[in-house]
């Protein structure tokens, strides 16, 4: 029997290994803070999981546990996450015949003066991610080619809150809209591009 045991807990490693839950893929995250972990989860996607160019269904699965559905309509969808209880966030997805074509991620740190800190390390994460990001003086922004719908990635601090709050916004690259589809946000920063 004492020989038995060697032999089955290597046997246990292996079939443990080869579980059909699949690994998070998360090296970039583990180098940055908490909230950015928790918000992003994956380095495979653009937030939770999710992708530009999946189905609303699909989307509605990829919500982590703490997040609430607020709001649902045919293209629409808007969820509210809560990291703790100062820090908060909402997250809104556009759909379209082909998909995920917008999402807005809103992140609201009512504890802390500015959200400088937590710019410079979505900044940083995103810069190890996508590359290189550009400063049109508005926003930092990247763009993801190599996707089932390239993308352009836009992050703002908004400074005219009396504590941090950031907006990231992720959006086709080949979307054209329609001046009565996006929200006025969406609008605001197709102008000025």
């Amino acid at each position: 029997m004492k020989k038995a045991i060697p032999a089955i807990i290597p046997a246990l490693f292996f079939a443990l290994s080869c579980s059909d839950t699949p690994k998070v893929n998360n090296e970039i995250l583990l180098r940055h803070s908490q909230v950015v972990q928790h918000i992003f989860f994956n380095d495979d996607s653009l937030l939770h999981g999710i992708s530009l160019g999946m189905k609303k269904e699909d989307v509605k699965k990829l919500a982590l546990p703490g997040d609430s559905l607020g709001q649902e309509e045919p293209n629409y969808l808007l969820f509210e996450g809560k990291i703790d209880s100062a820090k908060h966030y909402t997250w809104d997805c556009e759909f379209d015949s082909a998909g995920l074509f917008a999402l807005t991620l809103d992140i609201y740190l009512t504890d802390e003066e500015s959200a400088e800190e937590w710019y410079t390390d979505l900044t940083a994460y995103f810069s190890e991610k996508y590359g290189p990001a550009t400063d049109d003086g508005m926003a930092m922004t990247w763009e993801v080619k190599k996707a089932k719908r390239p993308a352009r990635i836009e992050l703002i601090e908004d400074t005219e809150y009396p504590y941090g709050q950031l907006h990231v916004y992720y959006y086709d690259l080949t979307f054209i809209p329609e001046q009565d589809t996006l929200p006025m946000d969406s609008l605001f920063l197709l102008d000025a591009m």
